[in-house]
């Protein structure tokens, strides 16, 4: 029996191409779903591992702004100290001085007693010690003369500045210098400075404008010292008075907004504490520590700080797509590589149909799923293939293999897979309505025929069928042997007519 199928559009199993099992099929499927899970996994952990580096940075970024925050203070509070410092050397040096200038004047009223009580002469002499002023105090501490007539009368009495020279009525052998202060009448920033005479008669004191040493003060000033710091970007240095938490200075000039610390916190001065601050709507980190009367604080804007994070984010994300992408053609091109393994593990690489083991993996499917009643199990054998090895050689019984096989994936291919299981031994799984088995076996007498001639072979195959729906209870194991017992038949009718042809009686 020759057959062939025709294809049935209501059939519940169509094949797309006659090269792939079920298990190849659920294979392809598994792995297209395995790479679009490789895409949504790769994505989520690009995803998670900029999340992961985007905390980190804000995090180093932040330790890094406190690390700054640290050195910062630690620069003010040095030159603070430092200020201080020279500012106090440079007082007692003046001081020194200014009371080597008013024994000097005394010595010289003393050795000439008729300029005591001029003003034109003592404002020469002034001008000869380079002091300002010069006034001479009775032993009650009162001014009697000078070079400064308005003031005469003016005593110890007369004010808190006045005051700071009352030890002098007690001890003779005392000289004192005043800091920078105020003088009673005027509120002029002056130093004073005050000696008996070799009598014990009468007191002299000097008084002078320290202008350098006010310039020196003035440079010092906090305020100045902050301003002259240099400037980074979203990062105020900021100085409070700790009292009362007023700015006194800051990088940005003393503005009631450069600092918002609303949150009084105890600040000491041993240790950095540290807090956020909302100014205008943005967040900044604050690092405070003090300092004798003061505050310095370190205001660092978060967004200015975080702002190398877009860029190194933006480097990290294309590293991590441009490896996802890597990964992905690997994965790609190795499952290829599998499939095209287990593809060419399951081909008979002579007709390019299924092989024996393809056959197996296919025969134990249907073992544990039943295919369905339209399912048709056929046996085919080829004729004559001895007899063309023996005849004309095995390359010629190649080409009948190949052309045989051939055949068989033109006609009925598409419904079905076709199995070479051994040398001229081929096993057909498909499906189809039995209206169509004569269409089929006449469709594939025809293919036959025409590949016999146009391959000068004798193309011809005897084949057994047997349909799920004749014995719906049989398992597939049972179908085989009937299908099998229909091909012996059908190839014994094969040889029975081949030889009448040949040896005719």
């Amino acid at each position: 029996m020759l057959l062939q199928f025709h294809a049935c559009e209501s059939c519940e199993c169509t094949f797309k191409g006659i090269y792939m099992t079920d298990i190849d099929k659920k294979k392809i499927k598994l792995n297209k779903t395995n790479r679009f899970m490789l895409i949504i996994i790769s994505a989520l952990i690009i995803l998670l591992l900029i999340a992961i580096q985007y905390v980190l940075q804000v995090k180093n970024n932040r330790d890094q702004a406190y690390r700054t925050a640290e050195v910062l203070i630690d620069q003010v509070k040095n030159i603070m100290e430092t200020n201080e410092e020279k500012e106090q050397t440079l007082i007692d040096s003046l001081k020194e001085d200014y009371i080597t200038r008013a024994r000097a004047v005394s010595y010289i009223i003393d050795n000439n007693s008729w300029i005591e009580n001029s003003v034109t002469e003592l404002n020469r002499v002034a001008g000869l010690i380079s002091v300002d002023e010069i006034h001479l105090f009775d032993t009650s501490g009162a001014i009697y003369s000078g070079t400064v007539p308005k003031y005469y009368g003016y005593s110890f009495d007369s004010g808190e500045q006045m005051a700071y020279f009352k030890p002098m009525l007690t001890d003779k052998d005392l000289t004192l210098c005043q800091d920078v202060t105020p003088n009673t009448a005027e509120g002029k920033s002056m130093m004073y400075a005050i000696c008996w005479n070799d009598a014990g008669t009468r007191m002299i004191q000097v008084g002078i404008e320290p202008l350098r040493l006010l310039e020196e003060l003035r440079s010092n000033e906090i305020s100045e010292v902050i301003a002259d710091m240099p400037s980074y970007d979203g990062i105020d240095i900021v100085v409070a008075d700790r009292d009362t938490w007023k700015i006194v200075a800051s990088t940005k000039g003393v503005q009631e907004d450069a600092l918002l610390i609303t949150t009084k916190v105890d600040i000491g001065n041993d240790r950095i504490t540290r807090f956020n601050v909302v100014n205008n709507g943005k967040i900044s980190y604050c690092s405070a520590s003090g300092y004798e009367d003061y505050i310095i604080a370190i205001v660092q804007n978060r967004e200015a700080i975080n702002n190398n994070i877009p860029l190194s984010t933006g480097i990290s994300f294309a590293y991590l797509l441009l490896a996802a992408v890597i990964l992905y053609n690997v994965f790609r091109k190795l499952t290829a590589h599998i499939l095209e393994e287990q593809r060419n593990a399951n081909t008979d690489p002579m007709t390019d149909l299924y092989n024996r083991r393809a056959y197996e993996t296919a025969f134990a499917e249907y073992q544990q799923t039943p295919p369905g009643e339209r399912f048709i199990y056929v046996s085919m054998d080829l004729n004559g293939l001895k007899q063309t090895n023996d005849s004309k050689g095995h390359d010629e019984g190649d080409r009948l293999i190949h052309a045989a096989g051939k055949c068989m994936k033109q006609c009925f291919g598409n419904y079905g897979r076709i199995f070479r299981v051994g040398g001229d031994e081929f096993i057909a799984l498909i499906f189809d309505d039995d209206v169509h088995i004569e269409q089929v076996k006449n469709d594939f007498e025809r293919t036959t025929k025409e590949e016999s001639i146009r391959s000068n072979l004798n193309v011809s195959v005897s084949c057994g069928y047997v349909r799920q729906n004749e014995f719906p209870d049989k398992s597939i194991g049972e179908l085989a042997k009937i299908a099998d017992e229909r091909l012996y038949k059908a190839k014994e009718e094969y040889y029975k007519t081949h030889d009448r042809r040949q040896n005719p009686r």
